[in-house]
């Protein structure tokens, strides 16, 4: 049986190290083993901003901080080492389909950047919990293939969605 592929977005990958909303439905992606989970290397810079935002609007201390950032670092090379969450780097190409999209979707340059790692990966489907992303699934989907899917689905939701159009 043939997995289908699932980007997610540094801002879902967030959400499992945060412990937010949404965080269950990334754990039960990374566990399926009918989906392939991608991410690009630049959401490890993404999430690396994420602490230091909260470190710097004083939510969690620096010891706080580096230890959030060696737990990510660990569990990520694990996630990768199980090929449960397989990191694929950017390459010039990225970049170039990247600034088609940003023209195209008026998108900032990070979500564009997701955008293109997922469509070049041929993903089915691209998990956020980011609503100027989440919108605009309306117009990227039939152009390019690729779902937009909010973080605050539910499971069954997310499966139907993912398995919809498959014989």
């Amino acid at each position: 049986m043939k997995k289908i592929k699932l980007y997610l977005e540094s801002s879902a990958l967030w959400n499992l190290y945060y412990e937010e909303t949404g965080a269950e439905l990334v754990e039960h992606c990374l566990e399926n083993p009918q989906l392939d989970c991608l991410s690009s290397i630049w959401s490890q810079l993404e999430i690396e901003r994420g602490i230091k935002k909260r470190e710097n609007q004083k939510e969690i201390s620096s010891e706080e901080a580096e230890n959030l950032r060696i737990f990510i670092e660990a569990d990520s090379k694990g996630l990768n080492s199980k090929r449960q969450l397989v990191t694929i780097p950017i390459m010039e190409d990225y970049i170039l389909v990247a600034r088609r999209f940003i023209h195209e979707y008026n998108l900032f340059a990070s979500d564009a950047l997701h955008l293109a790692s997922a469509v070049l990966q041929g993903c089915k489907g691209i998990l956020v919990d980011d609503y100027h992303f989440t919108r605009l699934n309306k117009m990227i989907e039939p152009r390019e293939g690729v779902a937009i899917y909010p973080i605050s689905l539910s499971i069954s939701d997310l499966e139907d969605r993912l398995n919809k159009g498959k014989g």
